[in-house]
């Protein structure tokens, strides 16, 4: 394992070696406390209620027009957080359901709105792929320009 790191971070500054350290600490020290009796959450609560939440808001913006949709994922057991859970993927599939939209990444990009096209993974240009990991003020931006599509449509 030593020497797979050693070859993989060649080129890499060691003050970012430290700092990317420095974080696998932190959330190996938050995971352990996991089910303790310590108040603080664990990194991987966090951002799990985090996805869920963004999740919950694009799905309620998604669902004020029919001119987009998303998958549905059936849920599972998370042996981490130890319950049952939705998936909250970090990205998002949205379908243009629009007849007259045939490339949704260019429809997207007119509306001020950057996307990976379908056509990039293969898939029918109809569909793009959304980051939900973006910084909050960007995926806010996201869904406020969203939903102003679907009312001006």
């Amino acid at each position: 394992m030593v020497n797979f790191i050693e070859l993989n971070t060649i080129g890499v500054s060691r003050d970012s070696q430290l700092r990317a350290a420095k974080i696998l600490e932190v959330m190996t020290n938050t995971t352990e406390k996991h089910g303790s009796s310590d108040s603080r959450k664990s990194f991987f609560e966090i951002t799990y209620h985090l996805m869920e939440e963004r999740w919950q808001q694009l799905r309620a913006v998604v669902n004020k027009n029919r001119m987009f949709s998303l998958p549905h994922f059936t849920p599972g057991y998370c042996h981490f957080l130890q319950q049952e859970t939705n998936p909250q993927p970090a990205f998002a599939w949205l379908k243009c359901e629009d007849e007259s939209v045939e490339d949704c990444e260019s429809f997207l990009r007119g509306h001020k709105i950057l996307t990976r096209g379908g056509s990039k993974f293969g898939v029918s240009p109809k569909y793009v792929r959304i980051s939900m990991t973006d910084r909050d003020i960007n995926f806010s931006l996201f869904l406020k320009r969203l939903s102003k599509i679907q009312k001006n449509v």
